[in-house]
């Protein structure tokens, strides 16, 4: 027992209160065996704060293992004592920083020159979540990017693959892009092979290492390069899928990119975007063949009416032409509740979702330029909802002459 410790617990004692550090060495142990990666840094520093290095084994730091709102509480401060009590510029591989929010980079310094690490995650997010953070992260590109380009400078480094934060690939800053030109022409000079085909990865499929096209949806990202097991794929039709797919395939909704082996992938039909199962539960529409779409294509292709979307071959829908309407209405509601449908006056020729929207889209506030038939079709639909509804309001006052007589018969009965 260190006299500092015998101190703290003979202090303790005094006021007859139990501390934590009454607790024998060996049992403070066997409680932070319980604790993630993370957590367990955490105890040591709380529970030594000027200790020195205790874990020097760890090739994997992933804040994704502890609870979110703990992340976010971390300071620059903590991050940097966490990776110095990992002697993380010399052993940790893989780092990734899920959910810390709060810091500004600065706390990664001790990443400069790290010569081990392999996969750096400064997107802030969790494995298959949306990268949109908001409020958007502190982390400093100027605070970063020196840190980063310590690591690259060298040929001869170990990184494969790099995420940065949405906020700073949808701004594409001129230092960010340089960064980006200098970590492509890096991964350029390792000549990193395709782990199914053995071909050097070098722009194959007019593909370049970093994406940097403006407007590009893969903007400012890895190509080649799977998030999950960090192995590398070519584009090269030799290198497809058996569904005659890259073996890497970028999730539309993680915005990372994942081989099969790591994550499988859906389609949608509609947007023709990938999807990791993960991510997303796609909507499944069964008729003369089956089709997958991903959630906000399956609301865009619904029937506003039945909420259904149905194979094309097995029923048809139609789009409404209304300026500032993206409703859809499916012909078995057409025909069933008598409401929007196509014209098939020469003049018209237009589709509508609703009754309402037919008699806008044609003529609007100006019935004399509706064609005929949007007219009558119109006309007679209000006229059927004016009649509906005049019955509805004669039962509902059916209803409320019963409802009062029972009463008036009720108080009558009370008199007597």
């Amino acid at each position: 027992m260190d006299e500092s410790n015998k101190r703290q617990r003979t202090a303790s004692s005094n006021n007859n209160e139990l501390h934590i550090n009454d607790l024998p060495d060996g049992v403070l142990k066997g409680i932070s065996s319980y604790l993630a990666k993370p957590s367990k840094v955490l105890f040591s520093i709380a529970r030594r704060p000027n200790g020195l290095w205790i874990f020097r084994n760890w090739s994997v730091l992933d804040f994704n293992d502890i609870e979110k709102s703990l992340a976010a509480k971390l300071s620059d401060d903590d991050i940097g004592e966490i990776l110095k009590r990992i002697d993380a510029v010399n052993r940790l591989q893989i780092l990734k920083l899920a959910g810390c929010v709060n810091i500004t980079g600065s706390g990664l310094s001790s990443l400069s020159r790290a010569w081990a690490i392999q996969q750096i995650d400064l997107s802030l997010v969790g494995k298959h979540e949306v990268p949109l953070i908001e409020p958007e992260p502190k982390l400093s590109e100027d605070l970063v990017l020196p840190i980063l380009d310590s690591i690259i400078i060298i040929r001869e480094r170990s990184l494969k693959q790099l995420e940065l934060p949405k906020k700073w690939r949808n701004t594409s800053s001129t230092e960010l892009t340089q960064f980006f030109e200098r970590y492509s022409n890096y991964l350029e000079s390792h000549r990193h092979r395709c782990s199914k085909c053995d071909r050097t990865c070098t722009r194959s499929g007019g593909m370049e290492w970093i994406d940097l096209v403006e407007g590009d949806e893969w903007h400012a990202t890895q190509s080649f390069t799977c998030s999950g097991c960090l192995n590398y794929f070519c584009s090269d039709g030799n290198c497809l899928d058996n569904d005659n797919q890259p073996y890497v395939r970028w999730c539309k909704k993680c915005e990372r990119g994942y081989c099969r082996s790591c994550s499988a992938v859906n389609e949608c039909v509609s947007c023709n975007g990938d999807f990791c199962v993960e991510c997303s539960d796609m909507n499944e529409v069964k008729g003369l063949s089956e089709r997958l779409f991903c959630d906000a294509c399956y609301e865009e292709e619904a029937c506003h009416i039945c909420n259904r979307t149905k194979c094309s071959a097995c029923v048809y829908r139609y789009e409404c032409d209304l300026d500032g309407c993206d409703k859809a209405i499916c012909d078995d509601c057409v025909e069933s509740k008598g409401e929007g449908g196509r014209c098939d006056a020469d003049s018209c020729g237009g589709t509508f979702c609703s009754t309402e929207c037919r008699y806008l889209a044609c003529g609007g506030t100006d019935a004399t330029k509706a064609c005929p038939i949007c007219l009558m079709a119109t006309a007679s639909a209000f006229r059927s909802k004016l009649q509906e509804s005049k019955k509805e309001i004669e039962e509902l006052c059916q209803g409320m002459d019963d409802l009062y007589k029972k009463y008036m018969n009720v108080e009558g009965d009370g008199d007597n």
